[in-house]
């Protein structure tokens, strides 16, 4: 679309279709080229969140917008049941977690972008409505390459939508930095862990050249094992096996001997990855395997061209609308120490219903109070 393109022209012609099978390959394709999707905006996330949580009963109402027969932006849109709160109340969610924000076409001017986010969250309005739903929440990655398309701090652009800020932070790794400023970047203690480490064991990253369905099963396996439950449905492994293949994901795994100790999965698309899944062998877990793991991880992401590594949530105390479990805090407090920039990570959220606005709400207090409780005790 050229940038001359009137806000009013694409209100007023713009088409909203429901994403089908048949348009699967057309919406992937947008998605590598529009700035404000990541990994979390395809179809191949879509599929894997459908299966994650079964007992949540999702069902996507993602959709196309359209304008003079190209595809001006995409909403990935689940409709899930949220029993935690109430078991008949459904919310717009993506696998009980923030939905994806809609991505915009990069060939669109300013007014343009506007008035389609402005007509996707109408559309959303109508959705809501239709399908009876309670809440609606999104995000805003800071993977998606426009996040960094500004060089000052900006306000959360979902308030700007009637939408109530209950934004987190997250921690982001340069990984155009030299290597050698990369581990003065991190914490003392893990570039020592790190040299212990690789005198202990080896560890490599299986990317799609060398990933084989023996080697990925043995990540599953122990997975299994540390968890010491199943965690999610094994079609949602397989969906992790096909990603590397496909060069989405990487798994990095570490060795004592010829016993797998460790592995960690890493999404990877377009520039940018994320740290998705990690485990380890209860039995070796005394040693500093997850720390030669992402060394090992962030190496093979600097040498194919990737720039920037996010580790995850840092939930640095608890908020009313986030309360952190002492294993997430001590988590979050590992991955800080690889380094790197704490970023925001925009979330917002919409209630429909006033009655379950408020139980959630007092739902929230609650714990909010017990956590302060906790801390003064």
């Amino acid at each position: 679309m050229p940038q001359s393109s009137s806000a009013a022209g694409i209100s007023a012609d713009l088409e909203i279709l429901p994403l089908s099978r048949d348009s699967h390959a057309e919406w992937d394709s947008f998605c590598l080229n529009s700035r404000d999707a990541w990994f979390w905006h395809t179809t191949q996330w879509m599929q894997y969140t459908l299966h994650y949580r079964p007992d949540l009963e999702p069902r996507s109402e993602s959709f196309l917008c359209i304008h003079q027969g190209k595809i001006a932006a995409i909403c990935p849109l689940m409709v899930e049941k949220y029993a935690p709160h109430d078991d008949s109340a459904k919310e717009f969610s993506y696998g009980g977690d923030t939905v994806p924000a809609p991505a915009v076409s990069s060939d669109l001017g300013e007014k343009a972008r506007r008035a389609v986010v402005q007509a996707i969250f109408s559309h959303i309005d109508t959705l809501a409505r239709k399908h009876h739903v309670s809440r609606a929440s999104f995000r805003i990655s800071p993977l998606v390459p426009s996040f960094w398309d500004s060089q000052y701090q900006q306000a959360n652009p979902l308030s700007r939508l009637g939408y109530t800020d209950i934004s987190l932070a997250s921690q982001v790794l340069d990984l155009s930095r030299d290597e050698q400023l990369l581990l003065r970047g991190m914490r003392k203690g893990h570039r020592a862990d790190i040299a212990r480490a690789a005198k202990l064991m080896k560890a490599e990253v299986l990317d799609a050249a060398s990933i084989s369905e023996e080697s990925f099963e043995r990540y599953r396996l122990l997975h299994r094992k540390a968890a010491g439950r199943v965690t999610r449905p094994l079609e949602t492994f397989q969906m992790m096996y096909e990603w590397i293949r496909a060069g989405q994901a990487i798994l990095a795994v570490a060795t004592i001997g010829s016993s797998d100790v460790g592995f960690s999965l890493l999404s990877v698309y377009k520039d940018a990855a994320y740290y998705s899944s990690s485990c380890e062998d209860p039995e070796f877990n005394h040693l500093p395997i997850g720390h030669l793991l992402q060394w090992k991880a962030i190496q093979w992401l600097k040498r194919h061209g990737i720039r920037r590594y996010e580790t995850g949530i840092q939930p640095l105390r608890n908020q009313l609308h986030s309360n952190a479990s002492e294993k997430e805090l001590k988590i979050a407090f590992f991955k800080r120490g690889f380094g790197g920039d704490t970023v925001p990570f925009w979330r917002g959220e919409r209630f429909y219903d006033q009655q379950y606005c408020l139980r959630v709400l007092e739902s929230r207090s609650r714990q909010y109070v017990q956590s302060i409780s906790v801390e003064q005790s």
